[in-house]
């Protein structure tokens, strides 16, 4: 019964700090951040590719897949005249900084549920340029890996490449599949919640979290790839904007539940934090 008891007051608590006014708008901005930084992520993912000459026909099909014709329609011509000028750098740079503003209201949500005081304006920046990085690589590996594994796949092994290329890339993405994607999803998430705050706390206050959002994250990919492979063409209701808007709705749900991880980890601080007064 004290168990029991100990659970519902750490959920009462956890949807307390969800009912916050700071906690209701931060997954909306998060999601719009990440959208932002992710076309400057793509362009660069495909400016890498092309440089060990991965034809844009590849591309081209896997944005398709993962994204609806409709997106793709908007993302293609971008990437379609990728010339690395300063005139292209400088957007480039100016969109990951704006970008990382969602990461820097993590840090800020994170210090008022930890208890902690911000730190400078500069130092928060740069930490949350790295935070959205990480977080752009985990949302490009849950499209990569457990979302679209199987269609990249197809892809890879549709295009004439090399045997032993082709062969190599399939056995990495079959490999990265199940516990080993799962794993590396936590990692990424566990890296982010311990960055977040600005005082320094133990990784192992980050685990239960973490354990959360890998599972939240891998189910939410998992409805949305299925989504995209089984209902994209039912358009009724949003007509040529249902891609956009489902991929929108993924993005949110994600931030949401790397949100309801930072609660988690959090309350468990807290909880730990009192039990060693």
């Amino acid at each position: 019964m004290k168990i029991l008891k100990k659970v519902k007051r750490g959920i009462k608590r956890i949807f307390d700090i969800l009912k916050r006014p700071d906690m209701l708008i931060l997954p909306g901005q998060l999601a719009f951040f990440l959208l932002l930084a992710m076309v400057p992520t793509i362009t660069l993912i495909t400016y890498g590719a092309s440089l060990f000459n991965v034809s844009m026909d590849f591309i081209s099909n896997f944005i398709l897949k993962a994204f609806g014709e409709n997106v793709s329609e908007l993302i293609m011509p971008i990437l379609t005249d990728i010339k690395f000028t300063p005139s292209f750098l400088i957007p480039l740079l100016i969109a990951f900084y704006t970008a990382s503003g969602g990461a820097s209201s993590i840090i800020v949500t994170s210090n008022q549920l930890y208890g902690f005081k911000n730190t400078g304006f500069v130092k928060r920046k740069i930490k949350g340029l790295i935070m959205i990085f990480i977080l752009v690589s985990l949302v490009v590996f849950l499209l990569l890996i457990p979302g679209f594994g199987d269609k990249f796949i197809e892809l890879v092994r549709y295009v004439n490449m090399n045997e032993k290329v082709t062969n190599s890339i399939v056995f990495f993405i079959n490999l990265s599949k199940g516990p080993i994607s799962w794993l590396l999803i936590f990692l990424l998430i566990k890296i982010i919640y311990t960055l977040a705050p600005d005082g320094a706390i133990s990784s192992n206050y980050t685990t239960k979290g973490s354990l959360f959002t890998t599972f939240g994250v891998t189910v939410v990919t998992a409805c949305y790839s299925f989504y995209v492979n089984y209902f994209s063409h039912y358009d009724i209701l949003y007509g040529g904007l249902a891609h956009f808007v489902i991929l929108m709705i993924w993005l949110y749900l994600i931030s949401y539940t790397v949100i309801i991880g930072i609660a988690i980890n959090s309350e468990e601080y807290q909880k730990r934090k009192k039990l060693e007064q």
